[in-house]
Parts: C-alpha cells; structure tokens; sequence
C-alpha cells in the first residue's frame, strides 16, 4: 500500500479534530452519539465522493475508474435427469432418480405442453409449481430450464459488451432491456440455444429486507447448455468500517487509492461543517472539496483513457473479417496528439 494512502484512522482523526472531540481519541473511548457522528460525515463523505455531483458546465457525473471490475457468469444446462409424476388440480411433482435442488426455485419447468415456474423446492424429489397441473404426469420427461442469474451483490450497472469465453467465436450479446425479452419468449416457443440477447432486471425487493438491492442477468434464448459470460461493471462499494466501539476498522482504506485520498478527506469535512454549521452552506470545507474533486476527475480522465480507440472501420466494403488489417492508432492535429 503507497504509504501516502489515507487509512479510516487517518479521515477519521481530521472528522473527529473538525466535530471537537479530539484528534487523538481513540474511537473506542468515544461515546456512542459522537461515534455515530463521525462515521456518519465518513460514509456520507464518501457516498458524494463515489457518485459526485456534475462538475460546472457538465450534464453527468464522473464515472471513476476505479470503481469497475469484471465477473463471469457460468449459464445453466436444462436439468432432465429422472421421471417426474404429479396430479392434475395438483401443484406437487415427485421425481425419480432426480437431484431437485433449492437453486432451481424460480426456474421454468417444462413437460410436453405444460409450462410453470417452479415455486417451491421440498427435497431432491420434490418439488411445487407455481400453477396447478392441467393433466397428470406419470413417469414423464420433462425439463428444468434457468432464464435468470444472479448477478454480484456489488453490482452497479453494465460497462461494455457481454462476451463469451476466449476463442469461442461467438457475436457478444446484444443488451436489451427487460420487455424485449418478456416479448421474445412470449412470442416463440421455448427455444433453447445459444444466448443472444440479455437484459439487466432488479431482484424482488421490499422496504422490510435488510439485504441491498440485487440484480440479475436475463438472456434470451434459453441457455441450451453452458456458457461462460464475461462482463465488466461499475461497483457499489462497500462501508469502510461500522460505529461498533474498537479500533479493529482503523487500517482500511477506501477505494480510489493514494491519488484521491485528500479528495475523499475533503468530502468527509465537507459533511461535517454541515453539520457544526448547517448554515454556512456551501462554506470552506465545500469549495475545497469541489476544488479537489475537480482535480481528482481530471486525473482519472487523463491518466485511465486509452492510448487510441481503435481504427475506426465497419467493413461494409468487405465480407470477410480481416483481423491483421485493424490497428491501433491516434489521431493527430497540428503536431498534437488525441486518443
């Protein structure tokens, strides 16, 4: 770690010096009020950091490159192992020689023209559906087919292409959104093949949960078998610490690294004059943050671009790919150079 790097010790002592309860406090010999004071100008300061106001003349806020990552998402083959029996008015089914799991709650289950979710997973042999069956089944084929992944539980929304494994040669999926998915399905048979379209939807949620908002990947068309989906996407993260009485928090760091620690710093000064001066708004600590700030966006910009996008061409002059063609080159104007 660069030694420069501002640890939750560090922000936490200038919060703590600003708010009068004393630089060199040990946050475990704060009372608990305070505490909470201290940590709630951190994570607010840094809630503003990672998702910052538009910059003066500017329609949309920075997006940090630090705050992205990749993940993979391994799609599920159609499950048909063993029989399956159940009775019409009934939505109970009992397998044969099957491994049910509780993963495969929410999933499609297909038996010749009958079509349901499945609602409830009891045992490796048993299962509910969501609707009763229309007529019995008895020692029937069927098919369990997932249609939605979860996503990671850091997620924060797509960037770029969803692509395939190295060398599969597929065409990456094509993002849609969530009702051209639900018209695809409702308009064709269950088809089964090779994903093409994907759509990002959000977990039922209620206000009652104390889990985050989740996200889940929808494709279309079903998944025939699997598939390894390649991704990368913008990162929610996490606290840096919580207001229990100990020091065990003091060596974290936030995210963002050395380079926009006095940013972070002056963001989390900034919530706390609002709150020894809610009316000297904005005031000293906000002008210096949005003065870092900006420094702290024109440093992600210029140093994470790119040296060029690539050459810009869409072959519609020639059928076949020519992969050597393509270079990677920048344009340049009156001897300078622009990515």
């Amino acid at each position: 770690m660069a030694t420069l790097q501002l640890t939750f010790k560090d922000i936490r002592e200038e919060v703590q010096r600003y708010l009068g309860y004393g630089r060199h406090t040990g946050f475990d010999s704060i009372s608990e009020d305070p505490r909470g004071d201290v940590l709630s100008c951190i994570e607010r300061g840094l809630r503003q950091f990672y998702n910052p106001a538009p910059l003066p003349n500017e329609t949309s806020s920075h997006e940090w490159s630090f705050l992205r990552s990749e993940s993979v998402v391994a799609t599920v083959a159609p499950y048909t192992a063993g029989l399956v029996s159940g009775s019409a008015g009934s939505t109970a089914v009992a397998g044969g020689s099957t491994t049910f799991t509780s993963a495969m709650v929410g999933r499609l289950f297909i038996a010749g023209e009958q079509v349901r979710d499945v609602a409830t997973f009891s045992s490796t042999t048993l299962i509910g559906l969501d609707r009763a069956l229309d007529t019995a089944l008895s020692s029937s084929s069927y098919e369990i087919i997932a249609n939605e992944y979860d996503l990671p539980s850091d997620f924060g929304g797509i960037k770029g292409a969803i692509n395939f494994k190295d060398g599969d040669g597929y065409v990456p999926l094509q993002l849609v959104n969530e009702s051209s998915i639900r018209m695809m399905r409702a308009r064709e048979e269950i088809r089964k093949d090779r994903p093409e379209f994907a759509a990002i939807i959000p977990k039922t949620a209620d206000n009652d949960t104390t889990s985050a908002q989740a996200f889940q990947l929808s494709v279309y068309p079903f998944p025939d078998k699997v598939y390894d989906l390649y991704f990368s996407y913008t990162v929610l993260p996490n606290s840096i610490a919580d207001d229990t009485a100990s020091s065990s928090h003091d060596s974290n760091v936030p995210l963002g690294g050395m380079v926009h620690s006095e940013t972070i710093l002056a963001a989390c000064l900034a919530v706390a004059e609002q709150i020894v001066d809610e009316f000297n708004n904005p005031g000293k600590m906000q002008a210096r943050y949005q003065e870092r700030l900006a420094a702290s966006i024109s440093f992600d910009r210029r140093n994470m671009l790119p040296d060029g996008f690539g050459y810009n061409a869409d072959n519609s002059d020639r059928k076949i790919d020519l992969p050597s063609r393509r270079r990677i080159q920048t344009v340049s104007y009156n001897n300078t150079v622009y990515p």
